[in-house]
């Protein structure tokens, strides 16, 4: 009898033990199913952003830098060219500057010259080395009717001589010049093309394919530029374009005001 009954005491206490215990697993497993997938996406590696577009800002180009011209390394520039035919007008001041002036980035260098008397015939030369212009009508060259420009004794010229690869006019290659009559005026400057090009008050300049020449001639300032063939003039007050090839071009008093 008493056999009987501590089986029945017995058994309902299993019976709840192993309920709880089922219950426990469940909590467990059900817990592990919520968990799973905040541990699955914690695990997966965070995709990285893309990266930020770089700009790339072109280089423009630049002129080889070369040290400051001095007096000795300027005669020897005219001499290679010129020859005894021409010397540096040492009254000026500066009278010799140097720059990119025709932008093929190799720096040229403009001198005032002054003819050597006995040498004045050597300038004249119908096929000499160098291009002679005049400033105040620089397409005249082109015009038959025109008779050729020729060197006067009192000249006061300015010659640029361009410059040749990294040495620019140092090069002893460097023998492509421009001699201008009526382009040598006072406080000779060397201006940038771009500077140039702001301060035209509005106006649409010339083509500026470098550095240009600013000084004051005859009371009028302004810029000497290169203008493909030849130097020409370009006054912010009064420009009105470059003259069309062939065409009759201004005069000359209205080009540079005496």
């Amino acid at each position: 009898m008493r056999r009987v009954i501590v089986r029945h005491l017995i058994t309902p206490r299993l019976k709840l033990s192993v309920s709880n215990w089922l219950r426990l697993h469940l909590a467990i497993v059900i817990a592990s199913c919520t968990l799973l997938p905040c541990c699955t996406r914690a695990g997966q590696p965070k995709a990285e952003a893309p990266p930020s577009p770089v700009v790339q800002v072109e280089q423009q180009p630049q002129t080889s830098k070369l040290p400051p011209p001095e007096l000795s390394t300027v005669q020897e520039a005219v001499k290679r060219v010129f020859k005894d035919s021409a010397q540096i007008d040492t009254s000026r001041k500066p009278n010799f500057i140097a720059g990119d002036f025709n932008g093929d980035l190799s720096q040229d260098i403009a001198v005032v010259l002054k003819p050597a008397p006995e040498k004045l015939s050597d300038l004249n030369e119908e096929f000499s080395t160098w291009i002679l212009r005049d400033l105040r009508n620089p397409f005249a060259a082109k015009e038959s009717r025109i008779p050729r420009l020729r060197v006067a004794a009192n000249d006061v010229l300015l010659a640029v001589i361009h410059g040749y690869g990294a040495n620019g006019w140092h090069d002893p290659q460097a023998t492509q010049t421009f001699l201008l009559k009526n382009a040598v005026g006072s406080g000779m400057e060397v201006r940038q093309a771009k500077d140039v090009a702001t301060a035209s008050q509005g106006k649409k300049p010339p083509r500026l394919r470098g550095d240009v020449i600013g000084e004051v001639i005859q009371g009028t300032s302004g810029y000497v530029y290169y203008a493909g063939a030849t130097y020409s003039w370009y006054d912010p007050k009064t420009f009105k374009g470059e003259p069309e090839r062939g065409m009759i071009h201004t005069p000359p008093d209205e080009r540079i005001k005496k």
